[in-house]
């Protein structure tokens, strides 16, 4: 697979249009995160939270820049 996207799309409601996001918004989070490279996408909130959980679902209104901290995240996929 190409490590230039993030490994974890296929899942990810910003990825799959599934998330609230406005379609060109969505878009702009790809190219930022998602398409930009490990060192883009692992900096991403839903990815490092995701990771944090051993891959738990993070809930949809998370976005990739969210100001909640990892853990608060955590918390919120934990329910």
């Amino acid at each position: 697979m190409d490590n230039s996207v993030c490994p974890k799309f296929q899942k990810c409601p910003i990825f799959t249009g599934e998330s609230f996001v406005l379609e060109g918004s969505s878009q702009v989070y790809k190219d930022l995160y998602c398409n930009a490279g490990p060192e883009k996408y692992e900096s991403c909130k839903r990815y490092l939270a995701s990771e944090k959980t051993g891959g738990m679902p993070i809930p949809k209104n998370i976005m990739p820049n969210s100001e909640l901290s990892i853990e608060e995240i955590v918390k919120k996929a934990k329910g």
